[in-house]
């Protein structure tokens, strides 16, 4: 912990934030009385940091934005910017775990509109994350920290960020750009609705490795009860292609119309006093590989990693066990369901299978996995290396993890239709149009946690594999 130190002109209160290169003070401002933040670096801070500092202060005198922490001025080597007296979006989610719908869209639509600003300025933030995103005393939400921003389209020998809002297309060797921005600002939109980012792991490599690999849950699985227009808008920002993402703007727009704002809650109200931060800052040092021929191509992650949704696009619940007294009683467990199976024997002698009776057992195979809490189950249900797989078996140890089970996740299948392939192929490509029930998500107890209503119908394109167990899923992405 650092000791007071002095500034002149300033009265020097207390440390309230710090990374690993810098840190930030609460202090008042002798001429005006008024309540600024001092951000300097921490003793032992090598000369890169320094130079990102002088950077982040020449960048931040060039927007005029209410959503980007406003530089007063520089004294020697020390940044004096507003104070935010709400703390982080950091700090609040460790408090909440999650927010509500209506507070991510008053989160994140100004920041994507001060995102535009520093876009159409020609800068990129380069590091959006909870950490770096403050609130006034009212709760209106700005970016700060510039260090690690660049001039678009400017290489540097470093690329630096925090693992888990990392672009993949930059984890995979690529340079930041506004795109980039706009995937960081949707995955912090992930975290404050699902309670955790995209992509997570015991350490930073482990967290690029998995964005590269595109290996995550998608966000209507982790989070059920939001509306699925907001889930949608954030989707399309998360897209693996960055061309295929919204940009700034229209990302606030989609946003915004996805659905009502509604004021952020602090729990008891904004800290009264400092809540000290530490956060490993610019854990992520890519070195961006030498272009081709000269000319630099920013990678692109295959839309093969894109993770699968999943037939039981696990909107988390379904059907009431029952209710006794007015108590809801825990629900019983479902009985298991035998997976149908098609033996593989000679090509002439294989037929269709009634797909729709296919789909229904794999789906209630799933349901009883996420119902008992069992993630071996679930190897019933996709094939063997599945990407799916992986995001089942990691959503449903962060289920376990909070004491919960999921009840009900049933599928009503309204329609299929091949697409290509058939038995004697081994593997086929259906569309199907599917209804999810109304469903529930449980503690320990059996006390209802949360009940999301029934989706109504949607599409999908769902690919199957023939295994020696049978017929398991291999991918469904919207159709």
């Amino acid at each position: 912990m650092s000791e007071l130190w002095t500034l002149p002109g300033y009265d020097v209160e207390a440390l309230i934030g710090f990374g690993a290169t810098g840190e930030v003070w609460r202090a008042r401002e002798q001429a005006t009385g008024d309540t600024v933040a001092l951000k300097r670096l921490r003793e032992g801070a090598d000369p890169t940091a320094l130079a990102a500092l002088r950077r982040e202060a020449t960048l931040l005198a060039t927007l005029d934005t209410p959503y980007v922490v406003r530089l007063r001025t520089v004294v020697g080597d020390v940044l004096v910017l507003d104070h935010a007296a709400g703390g982080s979006l950091a700090a609040l989610l460790v408090r909440r775990g999650a927010l509500d719908a209506g507070e991510v869209v008053t989160v994140a639509s100004p920041l994507a509109v001060g995102l535009a600003a520093a876009h159409a300025a020609g800068l990129v933030h380069g590091d959006v994350s909870p950490a770096n995103v403050l609130f006034t005393a009212d709760g209106m939400p700005m970016l700060s920290d510039l260090g690690v921003a660049r001039v678009a389209g400017q290489r540097l020998a470093t690329v630096d960020g925090t693992a888990e809002y990392v672009d993949p297309a930059v984890a995979g060797g690529g340079e930041p750009d506004a795109a980039a921005d706009v995937w960081s600002l949707a995955a912090v939109c992930h975290h404050m609705l699902a309670g955790t980012p995209p992509h997570d792991g015991a350490s930073a490599s482990a967290v690029l490795g998995a964005a590269v690999a595109g290996e995550r849950a998608p966000l209507g699985l982790l989070a059920p009860h939001v509306p699925r227009p907001l889930v949608a808008a954030i989707e399309a920002a998360l897209a693996v292609d960055p061309a295929s993402r919204p940009d700034t703007a229209a990302f606030a727009s989609l946003l915004r119309r996805a659905h009502a704002a509604a004021p952020v809650r602090f729990c008891s109200g904004l800290p009264t006093a400092p809540v000290v931060e530490e956060r490993p800052t610019h854990v992520v040092r890519v070195t961006p590989p030498e272009p081709a021929g000269g000319r630099h191509r920013r990678p692109r992650v295959p839309r093969s990693a894109l993770p699968v949704v999943g037939l039981v696009l696990l909107v988390v619940l379904a059907g009431l066990a029952g209710w006794v007294s007015g108590r809801a009683e825990a629900p019983r467990p479902a009985a298991a369901v035998p997976v149908p199976r098609l033996s593989v024997r000679p090509a002439t002698a294989v037929a269709d299978p009634d797909w729709r009776t296919v789909l229904d057992g794999l789906d209630a195979a799933r349901a009883e996995a996420f119902s008992s809490g069992d993630a071996e189950q679930l190897r019933a249900v996709w094939g063997p290396g599945s990407a799916s797989l992986r995001a089942d078996t990691a959503a449903l140890t962060r289920l376990t993890e909070q004491g919960h089970r999921a009840a009900g996740l049933r599928h009503r299948v309204e329609s299929v239709e091949v697409e290509r392939g058939d038995a004697r192929a081994q593997s086929v490509v259906l569309r199907v149009v599917d209804v999810l029930e109304e469903h529930e998500v449980r503690d320990g107890s059996g006390a209802v946690v949360q009940r999301t209503a029934a989706r109504s119908a949607a599409s999908w394109r769902v690919d199957l594999v023939m295994t020696p167990d049978g017929w398991r899923l291999s991918s469904v992405t919207p159709d």
